[in-house]
């Protein structure tokens, strides 16, 4: 049985998904594959994030996949940064090359240092930039935060989300009446450690970044840069259209 078989009509199967390059990135058309580079995504979540990401990874290109590491640690933004920062200094020690992309995954909740956390992540750009070239870190940072939870990114797949904001709880009661209704999957209970995730949603990937992107910009025309205001919005499409960007025809 295909492990379809429950998606929309109409839509696209993960197969079809990547041979016709419908994922899109803003600086380039996909399908012109950028250059290999590796990534390391610390996720504060230990199973849910984790599961999500490490599924995308085993779609990409076999030199792609050992170029994806995924923690999953658990902690609070800040600890996220900490984490990140001693495995570059762990692979650095061990001469393995440097990751080109660092990406922190993490929610709002209630964390104390959600908007420290991504000041401090720009202020690290920011001083790398004005080193000169032969001192400066290899490592871009990024963070892929969503405000108030994951599962808002799950959500977009199927629905906008313009409005005010969600609970944790209601996006996972919203979630599983999508994918009961929409992917005709009677009876599906949601787990946060589901690990067929992305797999079940991928046909539907194309909206849920359009989706992601329209609620981002919104967000900040109301907000600014102030990002624990920006409720609902995420930034997890940043880093799935990243990582899709490398799928090629025929992968």
């Amino acid at each position: 049985m295909s492990a379809f078989v429950g998606s929309v009509a109409g839509e696209l199967s993960l197969e079809s998904f990547k041979r016709q390059h419908i994922i899109r990135t803003q600086k380039r058309p996909f399908g012109n594959q950028p250059k290999r580079r590796s990534f390391l995504i610390v996720c504060e979540g230990e199973q849910t994030e984790p599961n999500y990401f490490r599924a995308i990874a085993k779609c990409l290109p076999r030199n792609m996949i050992e170029n994806v590491v995924v923690d999953g640690v658990g902690g609070t933004p800040d600890y996220l940064l900490r984490y990140a920062q001693s495995k570059i200094a762990e692979r650095k020690k061990q001469g393995q090359p440097s990751y080109y992309h660092v990406w922190l995954v993490f929610d709002r909740d209630n964390f104390e240092h959600f908007t420290e956390t991504i000041v401090a992540v720009e202020k690290q750009n920011e001083a790398n930039a004005r080193l000169d070239a032969a001192q400066r870190p290899v490592e871009h940072w990024h963070c892929a935060w969503s405000n108030e939870a994951f599962e808002l990114w799950y959500i977009l797949h199927f629905r906008e989300q313009l409005g005010g904001g969600v609970s944790r709880v209601r996006y996972q009661e919203m979630l599983q009446s999508d994918i009961r209704n929409q992917l005709k999957e009677v009876g599906y209970v949601y787990r946060k450690n589901d690990s067929f995730m992305f797999r079940r949603l991928a046909p539907l990937t194309l909206g849920a970044i359009d989706r992601a992107e329209r609620g981002l910009r919104r967000q900040q025309e109301a907000h600014g840069q102030d990002c624990a205001s920006m409720n609902p919005a995420t930034c997890v499409h940043l880093l799935v259209r990243d990582l899709l960007a490398y799928m090629r025809k025929g992968q």
